[in-house]
């Protein structure tokens, strides 16, 4: 029998809560696992493309555990040399920012007001980059270009992503006991949905252009 009203809602939502701390735990064991180190991406991309399934495909009787172990052992090199070609590059933003800043000229402001917007730039397409890896199969080269373009192209999307971040990350900072059950994927799943939406909107854009050219 299928509940109806605030009882289905209810419903509804604490099974999502369920599935939500169960992924999360999964996320937690695979950073274990690698030992933090070499483990965060890969449980991070297992994440992400098992939100993907629930989001996009809508795989109710999708099986979890299988799927995060499948994806995690898959892309374990990968999802390591493309998250930390996002770390060093992160690193030499940073360290550039702090190195022009404390030189008083007024070139070095400049200089150094460059690479201020080119780390929330770098803050802002870095909120992009699991979901385009699990959305798309490219060469890390182009996981870096489209994260970019896709930041400078879409501004509202942009700040959504943010917000989309920031009020989850919030919430859990005022509750730490939802941490170890909805630490990454709460954050994950809203970024997830965000950015679904702007795929959609990217390919009914291209398909426009494309019949467009063809008339």
């Amino acid at each position: 029998m299928e509940l109806t009203g605030w009882r289905g809602s209810l419903y509804h939502y604490m099974d999502w809560a369920m599935k939500l701390a169960y992924l999360n735990i999964l996320w937690l064991a695979g950073i274990i696992i690698g030992v933090g180190i070499a483990g965060f991406f890969p449980s991070t991309v297992a994440m992400f493309s098992v939100l993907r399934k629930w989001t996009q495909e809508d795989e109710e009787e999708l099986k979890v555990f299988a799927h995060f172990k499948s994806e995690y052992k898959k892309e374990f090199l990968k999802s390591n040399k493309y998250g930390y070609s996002w770390v060093v590059l992160g690193i030499i933003i940073y360290v550039d920012l702090q190195f022009f800043r404390g030189i008083p000229t007024i070139w070095a402001l400049i200089v150094s007001l460059f690479f201020f917007i080119l780390g929330a730039i770098f803050i802002v397409a870095l909120l992009y980059a699991f979901p385009v890896y699990v959305q798309y199969k490219l060469t890390l080269k182009q996981y870096f270009r489209n994260c970019l373009l896709i930041v400078l192209s879409n501004p509202l999307f942009s700040v959504l992503m943010v917000l989309g971040f920031y009020f989850p990350y919030y919430l859990m900072i005022k509750i730490p006991g939802l941490l170890p059950f909805f630490g990454g994927s709460l954050i994950s799943l809203v970024l997830m949905i965000i950015s679904n939406k702007m795929f959609t909107s990217l390919e009914k854009n291209n398909k426009t252009g494309t019949e467009e050219k063809g008339i």
